[in-house]
């Protein structure tokens, strides 16, 4: 049996490098290191010749612009809104973010104004069940979660 790789999201490394070649390059940091972190696949990529040079940013105020953009992301997704109603406390993301179906721009939306819009409800809705598409192959081997993937696969009606 061959061992074919692909990219979850393939755009992000069209022309820079394919799956299959990177997820080499990454087993080699693993064996070379012993255990595979970020931090040794930036240092082995640093070198232009390096197979996985091109999929770095390597000027470094665009870098760091980039990095403010992630600590941004992060600090949009770490807010919460409890929710109390009697007895029972729960909390939900403050803003979700929505992935259009067609070509608009990402965005974050408060969760309560995409839940009542119908075309972000829809979006919301899409992004779900691909995200519970996504668990149910990450976890597959687990055979203590087959009843959870089971009930996923009967909301995406994959079953």
């Amino acid at each position: 049996m061959k061992t074919k790789f692909e990219f979850t999201v393939p755009a992000l490394y069209k022309g820079k490098v394919t799956a299959d070649e990177a997820a080499a390059e990454l087993e080699r940091i693993r064996e070379k290191h012993g255990i595979l972190r970020p931090e040794f696949v930036v240092e082995e990529s640093r070198e232009a010749s390096a197979v996985l040079h091109r999929c770095f940013q390597w000027d470094d105020k665009a870098a760091a612009e980039s990095y403010r953009k992630e600590q941004a992301r992060k600090l949009i997704d770490s807010i919460q809104v409890v929710i109390v109603n009697s007895d029972v406390h729960y909390s939900v993301r403050a803003f979700v973010n929505v992935r259009p179906a067609d070509d608009e721009r990402r965005s974050y939306t408060p969760l309560t104004e995409a839940i009542h819009n119908e075309k972000m409800y829809a979006d919301l809705l899409a992004q779900a069940k691909e995200e519970m598409s996504s668990f149910v192959t990450k976890y597959s081997q687990i055979q203590e979660l087959n009843p959870v993937k089971a009930e996923m696969l009967k909301a995406i009606n994959l079953q």
